[in-house]
């Protein structure tokens, strides 16, 4: 028996007002950069980001690709893409990444390997 939270409609979230604006503003323009989502818990702040991603297109990817590659324009480094004979063309959603509470920001990004950036 699985036990899978129910889908949260977007369009049901209320009194959310500034928060559905940013996410719908981020979704349309993602140079933005993202949407810092702060409040109380129990506030629907993950519920919202659900439901955004819910209501989303689907991406176009390169099959089994992990780092979503466009099919139209794929990246020549991709270790997956490389060796492919064939790119078949999917439509996936649009990834969810979830953080871990305290994450930082080297623990997402990563840093400078300074072994390899000093001669």
């Amino acid at each position: 028996m699985s036990l899978v939270a129910p889908k949260y409609p977007f369009a049901a979230l209320v009194g959310l007002d500034q928060l559905k604006t940013a996410l719908l503003i981020n979704a349309v323009y993602p140079a933005i950069g993202g949407v810092l989502i702060r409040g109380e818990k129990g506030t629907a702040k993950s519920t919202a980001a659900r439901a955004l991603r819910d209501i989303l297109p689907l991406i176009p990817t390169v099959q089994g690709c992990p780092y979503h590659c466009d099919p139209a324009g794929v990246w020549d480094e991709c270790p997956h893409c490389a060796s492919l004979a064939e790119r078949v063309p999917v439509q996936v959603p649009v990834p969810f990444v979830e953080l871990p509470l305290g994450a930082t920001e080297d623990r997402v990004l990563g840093t400078l390997d300074f072994e390899r950036a000093l001669p």
